[in-house]
């Protein structure tokens, strides 16, 4: 994720895995552990239905998806028991772990832009920006993702 704030409006760089049919065994091999949000859809013909965004700041993608989706453990079997798993597909994007507000912002926008299923409608911003734009890139199975840290050189 990246994210500019100019004045009053924010702006932020998805960049989503590629379409995975789910399969809770390859699903578990592909999340990462760190935070995120998944996407829950169906494929039809030309478009994408999407289901659901689930938030997965505490527990990372990977064990956040095996929360979701176990009927005994899930916080939302209504939703789980209506799914057809035959025709589920997911996607996820890392979210930077460091601000719960930009992880509620960017999902404000998934749910008011793509009107899931299974969201609620009335999900708030954090109303920190009079408006918020996102990018959303698609990455493909050859990616390599990188991330450099930097260190900070102590003086004396």
């Amino acid at each position: 994720m990246k994210k500019t704030v100019i004045g009053k409006e924010v702006y932020y760089t998805l960049a989503w895995s590629p379409i995975y049919p789910y399969d809770r065994f390859e699903a578990m091999r592909k999340m990462p552990e760190l935070g995120g949000i998944i996407s829950l859809l169906y494929q039809n013909q030309s478009r994408n239905e999407y289901l659901i965004f689930y938030s997965c700041h505490r527990d990372g993608c990977r064990v956040g998806f095996k929360k979701f989706m176990d009927p005994y453990a899930t916080r939302h079997p209504e939703i789980i028991k209506e799914l057809d798993l035959t025709r589920l597909f997911y996607k996820f994007t890392v979210i930077d772990e460091g601000n719960m507000l930009d992880m509620q912002d960017i999902l404000y926008w998934l749910i008011r832009t793509y009107n899931p299923r299974y969201n609620e409608s009335t999900f708030k911003d954090s109303q920190r920006f009079a408006n918020i734009y996102i990018n959303e890139v698609q990455r493909s199975e050859e990616d390599v993702v990188e991330k450099i840290h930097g260190h900070r050189h102590r003086e004396g």
